[in-house]
């Protein structure tokens, strides 16, 4: 029989199973998510042996040349010898070309990558400090086109360990680690003629900066408008150089704001998102662009949307913080304020149940949604989410499930997928005759929900201020009799079983006999 390596321990496989499914069925708690491919969570690195092209279809470029390869997706024909990602994959090397201060809050770096590296202003990429692996996330400012270096902001954080080595120890000549670009905030150039909406606040600015500079030096030429806020006017820190840009450029508007002290023209008062909306109250036809305190972004990002703002030329980069980071905190047990108008138009649910079979109908049928939906029924499926818009538009007490960050605590969502489902769900109302303010209004509501639902890892349960295992197994002796999710046969009333703590698959012990292998296990992190 072929054998199956991980980590240097032989594991057996079946025909036509696949390296996730043997590795689960024998107790290696790998990462992973959807199973489908889609959500590119379980890469390992081929060592020896040979797959079908679709063991790695979704990977960069620079990861399937050097053998990287989708768990869930790798079926070998033959022997094959696999490891957990290595991290120096995963990072290249940058030397700090110069650091400044551009305000006593904020630090300008600017890297030259010991490898070329293509990116768009306005994308983020992960920098890592060499002596311990402390990773954290900035927005280039930097185009291109136009600077032969990479330039990030920094804000110095209170007691922030990243923030305060940049600040006080980092120098020029030194090197870190990057990874990336990452992110869609950046400027396509596909609508020269449209009006572009820039909105941020603090550090928000940088990604902001350079897509502006960027759709300039495209040719850009419709109207180009940048608001940018803080509390006290040192935390305007590129005043001059905007002020410059909009006297070179007719097209450009630079809008600074105080919301902390009193101000003088040419500065307004008050917060840059409301600032901004109030002086475009119909964004039909806009390219968006919200970055900054995530409580912002995601206001910003909900009016944007009610004003008529296309989901798909709204950009948000909001900066996340530990103390707001849903990864880590439990969502709050709150709703929305009842929407009675909404509920009417709906029928009193009548439509709603109409509009959710037809969503989800085609949710089952679409490649990219479909396999977050494998495990449970269409039926089931239309159920949980009626009964949860019904408590959010009418108040019905009926709806038990989990609220949205515990239900999809598990699956690895990107921005383009939850827009392409928020895209599917915006044309299944219009269908159904729903009011176009409606539309935005229901679209608006569920986009609140995005900070709770987008990740790139899975997240483990948290219930109560109690966070459960997200991956790992348990060995449970059965109350009731069932069938092995992997052999399908039968596993008896009181025998002893191994059971994944996340998807509740349950291996009866003659799998495990078969390899010989009994362990409960986590795949450890990248080297």
């Amino acid at each position: 029989m072929p054998k199956l390596d991980y980590e240097g321990v032989s594991y057996d496989r079946r025909p036509g199973e696949s390296v996730l499914d043997a590795l689960m069925r024998q107790g290696v708690a790998t990462p992973f998510s959807c199973r489908k491919g889609v959500c590119l969570v379980c890469v390992m690195r081929k060592d020896e042996g040979e797959l079908a092209e679709e063991a790695s279809a979704g990977l960069r470029e620079a990861l399937r040349q050097k053998g990287y390869v989708l768990a869930c997706k790798a079926v070998p024909e033959g022997d094959l010898r696999l490891s957990r990602a290595r991290a120096s994959d995963l990072f290249g090397r940058a030397t700090v070309l110069d650091k400044s201060l551009l305000s006593p809050e904020v630090c300008r770096l600017r890297l030259t990558p010991a490898t070329a590296l293509y990116y768009h202003a306005g994308q983020f990429l992960n920098l890592r400090r060499p002596s311990d692996g402390l990773v954290r996330s900035y927005s280039i400012a930097s185009v291109p086109t136009q600077e032969d270096y990479l330039e990030i902001h920094v804000r110095r954080v209170p007691f922030g360990r990243m923030s305060s080595w940049i600040f006080d120890e980092l120098a020029p000549e030194d090197e870190v680690d990057i990874q990336g670009p990452e992110g869609r905030c950046y400027y396509r150039g596909h609508d020269p003629e449209g009006g572009v909406l820039l909105s941020g606040t603090g550090t928000g600015l940088a990604p902001l900066y350079g897509v502006a500079r960027d759709a300039l030096a495209s040719g850009h030429r419709g109207a180009i408008h940048l608001y940018h806020g803080a509390r006290e006017r040192p935390g305007l820190y590129l005043e001059a150089e905007l002020a410059a840009l909009a006297a070179a450029h007719e097209s450009f508007h630079y809008h600074p704001s105080l919301s902390g002290e009193p101000v003088e023209a040419p500065l307004c008062a008050g917060r840059a998102s409301d600032l901004a909306l109030a002086d475009h109250p119909d964004l039909r036809g806009y390219h968006v662009f919200l970055c900054g305190s995530p409580t912002m972004v995601e206001e910003a990002r909900r009016a944007a949307i009610e004003a008529g703002a296309p989901l798909t030329e709204l950009r948000a980069d909001p900066f996340e913080t530990a103390a707001l980071d849903p990864e880590t905190t439990e969502e709050p047990d709150r709703y929305p304020p009842l929407d009675a108008e909404m509920w009417q138009a709906l029928g009193e649910g009548v439509l709603l149940r109409e509009i959710l079979t037809d969503f989800y109908t085609q949710v089952y049928a679409d490649p990219l949604l479909n396999p977050f939906f494998s495990h449970t029924t269409i039926d089931r499926s239309i159920g949980k989410q009626y009964s949860f818009l019904a408590r959010i538009f009418a108040g019905d007490s009926l709806y038990f499930g989990d609220r949205p960050r515990n239900a999809h605590h598990w699956m690895v969502i990107s921005d383009e997928l939850f827009d392409h489902r928020a895209a599917l769900m915006e044309r299944v109302l219009r269908a159904h005759g729903l009011a176009e303010h409606l539309v935005r209004r229901f679209v608006a509501m569920e986009e609140s929900y995005r900070k709770f639902i987008v990740k790139g890892r899975a997240w483990p349960r948290i219930m109560n201020g109690h966070t459960y295992p997200l991956e790992g197994y348990e060995e449970v002796r059965m109350d009731v009799g069932t069938l092995c999710d992997a052999c399908q046969g039968e596993i008896a009333e009181g025998e002893v079983v191994r059971v994944h703590v996340r998807l509740g698959t349950a291996y009866c012990a003659r799998c495990a006999e078969a390899s010989g292998v009994h362990r409960t296990t986590t795949a450890p992190p990248p080297a």
